[in-house]
Formats: structure tokens, C-alpha cells, sequence
């Protein structure tokens, strides 16, 4: 990643190896990190990344939006769509 980048974590606590990112960001390899999962959660008090600079802790939230369920359900219904058409050619060719 480029120094000027920032990485930012939605996902799962469990994708990010801490010790590494701690390194990255005290070696000012990037520039900052914004966070809002940890493995484990909730992130413990004492833990290097509430005192770094370069570090934005946020409250575990990023999902949480009036628009959430709507996406959710849009994305849920264009994939199953999508799967149901592949299974029926599958199914009609045998």
C-alpha cells in the first residue's frame, strides 16, 4: 500500500493479523487506520490501538443504517434469482 493510504476494517476482526497492523502503523508505512472490528470483540481497554494516533476506533456501527435492510434484502433477492436461473439450466440439461 502506498504511505498516503488509509485502511479501513468492516469486516471481521478475525481477517486482520493486529500485530502486523500495529507494526505497519507504527512504521508509518500507512497513514492511518480506521477500525470497527477486532477479534476479540469488544476490544480490550488496555489495547494499543485506543492510545495510536493513526488509529480511529469506531463504535462497531459501520452496518447499522435505515438503508441496511433494504440493501440486504435487494442483494439477497438479485443472487437468488442468479442461483435459481443456474439451477434450472444445470437441471434442464440432464
Amino acid at each position: 500500500m502506498k504511505g498516503s493510504a488509509v485502511f479501513v476494517n468492516i469486516g471481521r476482526g478475525d481477517l486482520v493479523k493486529e500485530e502486523v497492523l500495529i507494526e505497519v502503523l507504527q512504521n508509518r508505512e500507512i497513514v492511518h487506520a480506521i477500525l470497527d472490528v477486532f477479534d476479540p470483540e469488544p476490544l480490550e481497554k488496555e489495547h494499543l490501538f485506543w492510545r495510536m494516533e493513526n488509529v480511529t476506533v469506531t463504535p462497531h456501527l459501520s452496518s447499522k443504517s435505515s438503508e441496511y435492510l433494504p440493501r440486504t434484502f435487494s442483494i439477497f433477492e438479485k443472487n437468488m434469482h442468479e442461483f435459481l436461473n443456474r439451477w434450472k439450466r444445470i437441471y434442464q440439461r440432464h
